[in-house]
């Protein structure tokens, strides 16, 4: 890799962290102090919301601030359709859920704990709040930081390292707030979001690919598995119906790309 190029991966990487760090202390050494004097949703919402997209986005901005931004000179290659969100929901969940829930089992096997939200977390008394975090704000904040910041800058690697890089960077801090499986399972979602990001130019699609990842992982999951029956149920859903139909678009994906429409003219990805 080129020095230029191992430069703008360090200093992505650089501002991530100051982001990621910024959230963290702030949750570990702030947030504490508040208890007794401000209420637990105000809590709530200052260190999973407003510290980390203020303080902590706006220090990644200003790190990141003045590098190059890639673009993709050729025509967009995906239009964006019901057929597409379908297409990308099914892999995204097909190919990211069995790796959760394989690395969930290994860790029962290991007598590790699980990471991850409880059911009594997303369905307690702050429901609400995880409602608007889960659907709503991590969604659309999550791929601005992400998909738009970070991705822009990578892609002057070229749209393929840019995908993997961009995918790792999204997958490490899920290993220490979520687990392990939560890792790899978000380093798969990372591919899945950043290649519709790149092919259709368009950020948006992304975000409601990960609301719905959100909706189906956080809300659907812990629903089904509220009995044996259920939790039967999802596994075999998970681990073996999804994954067929996602392998499968997977390779016609990557074999038959999809071709632009004639009115799709070059598209630069430097705006939403």
């Amino acid at each position: 890799m080129k020095k230029n190029n191992i430069l703008t991966v360090f200093r992505v990487f650089v501002a991530l962290v100051a982001w990621f760090l910024i959230y963290k202390c702030y949750g570990l050494f702030i947030d504490p102090l508040l208890e007794g004097y401000v209420s637990d949703s105000i809590r709530a919402i200052l260190s999973r919301m407003v510290i980390p997209y203020t303080l902590g986005f706006g220090t990644a901005y200003l790190i990141v601030r003045g590098m190059p931004k890639g673009n993709d000179s050729g025509k967009l290659r995906l239009n964006v359709t019901p057929i597409l969100f379908i297409k990308a929901f099914l892999i995204q969940m097909g190919l990211s859920m069995p790796v959760i829930m394989i690395g969930n089992m290994i860790l029962k096997i290991l007598e590790r704990p699980l990471g991850g939200m409880s059911r009594e977390e997303i369905f307690g008394e702050h429901a609400i709040f995880y409602i608007v975090l889960l659907l709503v704000f991590n969604p659309i904040m999550e791929e601005v930081l992400f998909r738009k910041l970070a991705l822009d800058r990578l892609l002057v690697l070229g749209e393929v390292p840019a995908i993997f890089i961009s995918a790792a960077f999204f997958g490490l801090p899920h290993a220490y707030s979520q687990g392990v499986p939560q890792m790899f399972g978000t380093f798969v979602l990372g591919l899945v979001w950043a290649y519709v990001r790149i092919n259709t130019g368009k950020i948006w699609p992304s975000m409601i690919l990960h609301m719905l990842f959100n909706l189906y992982g956080a809300y659907f999951t812990l629903f089904m598995a509220g009995s044996n029956i259920t939790a039967c149920i999802l596994a075999g859903l998970n681990m073996l119906i999804l994954p067929i139909p996602a392998v499968i678009l997977f390779i016609l994906t990557m074999s038959h790309p999809s071709t632009s429409s004639s009115n799709n003219s070059e598209v630069t990805l430097k705006s939403l």
